[in-house]
């Protein structure tokens, strides 16, 4: 095939260019996804992304987000840096029953390649 290794999927999701920020959409997407791929949401917006967040971290997708995508928490309150934020993230893994993975599990996940010094 194409793909070498692992394949990975990107749901973009509450853009004009992505698709709706609709929860729901999720199973269907990792049903339609390649066995055995990684996929994760990038969610863009306020209150709606948090429930994208949510579905993913119960259906076993990767979780990301970051002041680039949303500068407000499931409160509403804006988010002084990117921490709160993966915070939020880091409890929605937990509450779904999954291990927060440590720098160097993340970036074995990613395929990361280690520099030289």
């Amino acid at each position: 095939g194409m793909v070498r290794g692992r394949p990975r999927y990107n749901f973009v999701m509450g853009v004009e260019s992505g698709m709706p920020a609709d929860p729901d959409l999720l199973p269907i997407l990792r049903k339609l996804a390649l066995k055995d791929a990684r996929w994760q949401v990038t969610a863009i917006g306020r209150a709606e992304i948090w429930r994208l967040h949510r579905r993913a971290a119960e259906l076993g997708g990767d979780l990301r987000t970051g002041l680039e995508d949303t500068f407000y928490l499931p409160d509403g309150s804006k988010a002084s840096s990117n921490g709160p934020l993966v915070e939020m993230l880091a409890n929605y893994a937990r509450d779904a029953g999954r291990a927060v993975a440590s720098p160097a599990e993340a970036r074995e996940m990613l395929v990361l390649v280690k520099q030289a010094a």
